[in-house]
């Protein structure tokens, strides 16, 4: 049987921690941004945003030698905490569209937007949405590549910088990496010296290069491996994200004058998020719960059903009758949080009337 043609996503958030802090402080978009440090003590660069680069800052650079190289940028210590939340959100809004997420690091992630039942997006509608999710509710930037495989991916959303998205067409994927440098492939220093003594300088002459000469050049283990990769082949499939026991969004509202109508605004936002993120998982929920934070303690209500919800305007639905005698009054509200509960595989409802036994008729 045919192997199924994979459709993988690269979101490229590089560099995230700069990204976050200019979700945080929109001034910051469009200067030199260096984070690490207040540029006039000790320490080093952890992250630069592109226009800090341009000047000549690198990261691992001393932050004193920085402040020298860039006087005009600005410089933040770093919130870890705030990077943390960050994270979490951008896998969130991943696993909203597949079960399959990869974070190699806080920069990157791998999404396998293959269609899995008739009811799934196209994966450049899919991986529209990721983007745009990620700017409009996150405040973060990102480049997106999507092929068959994780390498073409990556270097199509290197392509793709800034902000856009590069589709790799299926079957065109051998001459998009063909010219590539070998560099793409990430060979070890060892081999990456090998390679350039045999004058193996693109991935297109790795991969069409005679398998007993590339072993000779780099050793017969590494040739295996790096053929394959320049090929796009043996790449492990991703792991499927096991199920979650609940799911919940929430949003502080900053605006404690806030009217009954924008907080249900917000709710409903909150609901249809979050049956969002649901639907990859193919369950149902079984309760909901919505708290409304005060100045005082916070009140919850719930309310528990069956057969479980899975549709995103049923869970508004519902979300905004629970939510209703709470916002009463509805100023000085900090914060709402939706959650969803008892998550079950959606069942058919019991028929009303059993089938009726089979006659059997005598002979």
């Amino acid at each position: 049987m045919k192997e199924r043609r994979r459709s993988i996503l690269h979101v490229d958030l590089d560099p995230f921690f700069v990204s976050v802090e200019r979700s945080l402080d929109p001034s910051l978009r469009s200067r030199p941004v260096v984070i690490g440090g207040d540029g006039s003590g000790m320490g080093f660069v952890a992250a630069v945003s592109d226009e800090a680069r341009q000047a000549g800052v690198r990261v691992g650079l001393p932050m004193a030698q920085a402040h020298l190289v860039c006087p005009g940028a600005a410089f933040r210590r770093g919130d870890l905490d705030a990077y943390g939340r960050h994270s979490e959100e951008v896998t969130a809004v991943l696993l909203a569209a597949s079960r399959r997420v990869e974070r190699p690091s806080a920069d990157e992630a791998f999404v396998d937007l293959t269609a899995e039942g008739p009811g799934d997006p196209p994966p450049v509608r899919a991986a529209e949405t990721i983007r745009d999710e990620l700017q409009r509710r996150l405040g973060l930037d990102a480049s997106l590549g999507l092929a068959s495989s994780r390498l073409a991916a990556r270097i199509a959303s290197a392509w793709a910088k800034p902000r856009g998205l590069l589709v790799v067409l299926p079957g065109y994927e051998h001459s998009f990496l063909a010219g590539k440098p070998v560099s793409a492939l990430g060979p070890p220093p060892h081999i990456e010296s090998a390679r350039e003594r045999a004058g193996l300088r693109t991935v297109g002459q790795v991969a069409e290069c005679d398998e007993a000469a590339l072993a000779a050049a780099v050793g017969a283990a590494a040739a295996q491996h790096l053929r394959a990769a320049a090929r796009g082949e043996q790449e492990p499939p991703m792991a499927l994200a096991a199920p979650p026991a609940f799911l919940q969004e929430e949003a502080t509202i900053r605006d404690r004058r806030s009217d009954r109508r924008a907080l249900e605004e917000i709710a409903d936002a909150l609901a249809r998020r979050v049956a969002r993120r649901l639907k990859p998982f193919r369950l149902a929920a079984r309760a909901i719960a919505v708290d409304v934070r005060p100045t005082a303690a916070a009140v919850r209500r719930s309310d528990a059903f069956s057969p479980g919800l899975a549709d995103e305007d049923a869970i508004a639905a519902r979300v905004r009758a629970i939510l209703d005698p709470l916002l009463d009054p509805a100023q000085g509200v900090r914060a709402l949080q939706v959650r969803l509960a008892r998550l079950d595989p959606p069942t058919s409802p019991a028929p009303l009337f059993p089938a009726a036994p089979a006659l059997r008729h005598a002979r």
